[in-house]
């Protein structure tokens, strides 16, 4: 089993809208994600991340063995928040992967 993060693809975005569409995983996640969360949704996001200013968004897909799972970036913020970034992931439940 190969855990890798690498930038995104757009062909990421099923196995994205795949871990979104889980109401475990979602209720967890920043409110105003849709449900059920699209593969549309997913190249939405992803195209976001792709063309992002790269000092200020950092995102990238977390796969094991080439399979999306999960998500994780800092973002920037803005105004008296400048010198500071916002941390998140989400992770897909996985049956037989531990330790990630």
């Amino acid at each position: 089993m190969t855990c890798k993060i690498r930038k995104w693809k757009l062909e990421d975005a099923k196995d994205l809208a795949a871990a979104l569409s889980n109401t475990k995983i979602l209720d967890n996640l920043r409110d105003g994600l849709p449900y059920p969360y699209t593969e549309q949704d997913g190249i939405e996001y992803i195209s976001e991340m792709l063309f992002a200013d790269k000092n200020e968004s950092f995102a990238f897909a977390i796969t094991v063995d080439k399979k999306v799972i999960g998500s994780i970036g800092a973002f920037r913020q803005k105004n008296i928040h400048r010198q500071t970034a916002e941390l998140g992931y989400l992770l897909q439940k996985t049956i037989g992967v531990r330790g990630l």
